[in-house]
């Protein structure tokens, strides 16, 4: 598990990252708001929480909570990347990105509890060991 939060936390600081460079990440069907500065302050909280993952990773019992909480966030997101890529025009590509999303979240909340021995409450609690 530690290995897979530290990549998915390299994931987060290449695709945050990746908002930064202009016309590195197109949406055919829709468009931002101008200026990009709601898209980069996306993308700088994407690329922090990265940064974040890669520390957890470091350490994974004693920042689990940390990592276990990402896990209900990134859930949440694949219904705002998926509704807004696959519903709302914005194009396919943000809902894969939703769908990639809500399958590292679901590994975090499932498997976090599990390879740390705990449960998923302890760990919303900021109980873990």
């Amino acid at each position: 598990m530690k290995k897979f939060v530290f990549w998915t936390g390299v994931y987060n600081i290449v695709g945050g990252m990746t908002f930064f460079i202009p016309g590195a990440v197109a949406f055919p069907e829709g468009k931002f708001p101008e200026p990009n500065v709601w898209l980069w302050t996306a993308a700088a909280a994407i690329g922090y929480l990265g940064l974040a993952l890669v520390l957890c990773s470091r350490n994974l019992p004693a920042r689990a909570p940390l990592v276990y909480w990402d896990g209900i966030l990134r859930v949440v997101g694949f219904f705002l990347f998926a509704g807004f890529g696959f519903l709302g025009g914005l194009g396919v590509q943000l809902g894969i990105i939703g769908i990639v999303d809500l399958l590292i979240g679901l590994a975090y909340l499932v498997g976090l509890p599990k390879a740390l021995n705990t449960t998923a409450v302890s760990l919303l609690l900021d109980r873990a060991a």
